[in-house]
């Protein structure tokens, strides 16, 4: 970790040691500890770890700040800032070239066009899941939450399916490291295998969406193998991680709020609506932007290349937006987060993964209506960056 002085401009006040990688607050629990951050930082401060960055827990300066590219540029996706970071497109593009590439890719993932798939991650969903029938317990996270989103996108992308161990481990590892050298590493092997499917894809097209890029109409031309290359890596890695992630703190709290888990099972009719509040409760990613130039903003003095960090955790929990905020209730009137991002650059996949997400508490519930946190195993310490996440929850299947 490169930890920095401080520029003279920034006051002392403003200075907060906070390590997004491996931040002690977040050792115990992710949500706790950027609510204890909350409470003793200012909204916007600045602090010395991974180069230097600002970092942004105030909800309202968080939407000024996802809501306006011009003034906060998607161009840099990693903390600290890379002179070699990827492209990856759309996510690491500023109007008006992102637009294009979000228009061309959107009917691809709009809810109608993806309706096929129900049944494909029924079928996946089914699989994994029987895997654990007559087992007394088992580890979430390896068991089912890194498997089935790798199985649903693999067949959606039109990666081979006999590689999912594979490609389950690339991802594994490139979001568990917090060396960036070997997440470097990782990156190069994924787009090593990418390269592979995409060439294989243009001599031999199929019904995948892979495929379906490579025969589109882009403003009267087609995508080249580079702009092929950069939207697979995205995707790739936006499709996976973040499902597995959205899973695992929805069934650790199920396994927690045994009201919530029967009342929901009893009415699997409100399983979308559960979706969507598991998710206002429990967001985990972090969004990072570059300033573009000098600006007064928050009370702070910006300067042009400045590293922000925006904690949209915390917009969830946030009383101010959602009344007893922390409490999980399918009953709420309104629910603001910011789960699936905001602004221009709302997630593309969202309702591929709500679909998966609907499926696999639907399927969970019939099938292990009494589980609960195993007490044999400690809790596992939480992961930090940009995909903050929990990497093992041990359950009992039938207690």
């Amino acid at each position: 970790m490169s930890v920095i002085t401080a520029p003279q401009h920034i006051s002392p006040d403003r200075i907060v040691d906070f390590n997004y990688l491996d931040d002690p607050r977040l050792a115990a629990d992710i949500h706790d500890g950027l609510l204890a951050l909350k409470a003793e930082a200012p909204g916007i401060f600045w602090t010395p770890a991974n180069g230097g960055h600002w970092v942004v827990s105030d909800s309202e300066l968080m939407s000024k700040i996802l809501k306006t590219p011009a003034l906060f540029s998607n161009r840099q996706l990693q903390i600290p800032a890379r002179d070699d970071a990827p492209r990856m497109i759309p996510e690491s593009l500023d109007p008006p070239e992102h637009l294009l590439y979000r228009r061309l890719m959107m009917e691809y993932f709009e809810r109608s066009r993806i309706a096929h798939l129900d049944s494909r991650i029924d079928h996946w969903t089914d699989l994994v899941l029987g895997e654990l029938k007559d087992k007394p317990g088992c580890e979430f996270v390896d068991a089912v939450a890194s498997r089935l989103p790798v199985y649903v996108f693999m067949e959606f992308a039109g990666f081979p399916l006999d590689r999912a161990e594979d490609f389950r481990g690339l991802v594994d590892g490139m979001f568990r490291s917090t060396d960036p050298m070997k997440r470097q590493e990782y990156s190069m092997r994924i787009m090593g295998e990418l390269q592979q499917v995409i060439s294989a894809k243009m001599e031999s097209p199929g019904d995948d969406i892979l495929s379906k890029l490579i025969q589109a109409d882009f403003q009267g031309r087609k995508l080249t193998f580079e702009e092929l290359m950069s939207i697979g890596f995205l995707m790739f890695l936006a499709g996976l991680d973040t499902v597995t992630n959205a899973m695992t703190f929805g069934i650790r709290h199920m396994a927690r709020d045994v009201d919530f888990r029967r009342k929901l099972a009893a009415d699997p009719a409100r399983i979308p609506e559960a979706v969507e509040e598991l998710m206002r409760r429990y967001t985990f990613p972090t969004l990072p932007r570059q300033v573009t130039e000098d600006m007064e903003f928050g009370g702070v003095t910006l300067k042009g290349g400045d590293m922000v960090l925006c904690l949209i955790a915390l917009v969830g929990i946030d009383e101010g937006l959602n009344p007893d905020a922390l409490k999980v209730d399918l009953d709420r009137d309104k629910r603001t987060h910011f789960g699936f991002g905001t602004g221009g650059h709302t997630c593309l996949g969202r309702h591929l993964a709500k679909m998966e997400l609907e499926a696999l508490y639907r399927r969970w519930l019939e099938d292990f209506p009494d589980f609960e946190i195993d007490p044999t195993h400690a809790p596992a310490t939480p992961r930090g960056g940009a995909v903050m996440g929990i990497p093992e929850l041990w359950l009992r299947l039938n207690a």
